[in-house]
């Protein structure tokens, strides 16, 4: 469950923080730990929306809370972690801009709404070639924001999915745009299927 505070931020006061992340041609320049300094930031995050997103810094030695002064990549995977743990959003509330029903117009038969999911399947198995080109059409035939684009990019151009945390998030997110019926979807695209839905099945399990 999210806290009360916590419940009233949007994914994209989240993925507004991605903004500030040193990310060149979809890598990180900077560790996904560097600590970047956040007063770039201030004309587009208001405090009220870091506290709740950091909660209160230590105050000072004159009893003054101390404003959230960096951020790191790695602070973004775990606000995105906290807020789908806490969330029933759905993947098209994440990552669509209102184009499955244009596709559904004109035929498009492949299953569009599961790139996503087969978009963190292949990164969690680490074929990285794969989940570029899912996330290739995911911007491109979705309409997927880019800042979650330009996100998700860093993750498997860096890449960081060998990361504890960020295999997580690729977990949390398979989740919430998995097929209704992975049965159907695994006799349809067979073993290569299995082999990454047994992975991400894994990943789960560790899932707190």
């Amino acid at each position: 469950m999210k806290s009360k505070a916590f419940s009233t931020v949007e994914l994209s006061d989240i993925l507004r923080l991605v903004e500030i992340i040193p990310i060149d041609n979809g890598k990180l320049k900077k560790s996904i730990n560097a600590k970047i300094p956040f007063k770039d930031l201030e004309n587009n995050v208001d405090q009220k929306t870091l506290i709740v997103l950091f909660g209160q810094e230590e105050a000072t030695a004159d009893g003054k809370n101390k404003k959230k002064e960096t951020i790191s990549f790695r602070d973004v995977v775990r606000l995105l972690i906290k807020f789908l743990k806490g969330s029933d959003i759905k993947e098209s509330k994440i990552a669509l801009g209102g184009r499955l029903e244009e596709l559904r117009k004109i035929g498009i038969t492949y299953p569009a709404q599961y790139l996503l999911f087969d978009f963190c399947l292949a990164a969690l198995e680490g074929d990285h070639l794969d989940a570029k080109l899912y996330l290739a059409h995911g911007f491109q035939i979705l309409g997927l924001s880019q800042r979650f684009n330009l996100f998700l990019s860093a993750v498997v151009y860096t890449p960081l999915t060998e990361d504890e945390e960020v295999r997580e998030l690729l977990t949390l997110l398979a989740v919430i745009s998995q097929p209704a019926d992975a049965k159907v979807y695994l006799e349809l695209y067979g073993e290569d299927f299995k082999k990454r839905y047994d992975i991400f099945q894994n990943e789960l399990m560790k899932i707190k």
